[in-house]
């Protein structure tokens, strides 16, 4: 009895450890890959954003998300995964 008492505590931190352990990546892929100006841009093929005198590059294909204006100059988040933007958020687009 005593031994199913000890199985199932140690299921419960286990599931405790997972949950935690899941949100804790889930808030890091949220963090942006870079946040800059838009050094050079070539919609649906590459972007590549000038971070503190660093310049990142990365790949663009058809599951990329583009929001905003993004244009070259202009300030931008680019969240990414293997070298791929997953989504690229620049400044509202003006009417």
């Amino acid at each position: 009895m005593k031994n199913m008492r000890l199985a199932g505590t140690v299921m419960a931190v286990l599931a405790v450890v997972l949950m935690v352990g899941a949100a804790a990546w889930a808030v890091q892929d949220d963090k942006p890959a870079a946040e800059g100006k838009v050094a050079a841009y070539e919609a649906g093929k590459s972007i590549c954003v000038e971070v503190e005198k660093e310049k990142k590059e990365f790949k663009i294909n058809a599951e990329t998300k583009v929001e905003g204006d993004v244009a070259v100059g202009h300030e931008v988040k680019v969240w990414a995964k293997e070298g791929t933007a997953t989504k690229i958020v620049g400044p509202e687009k003006k009417n």
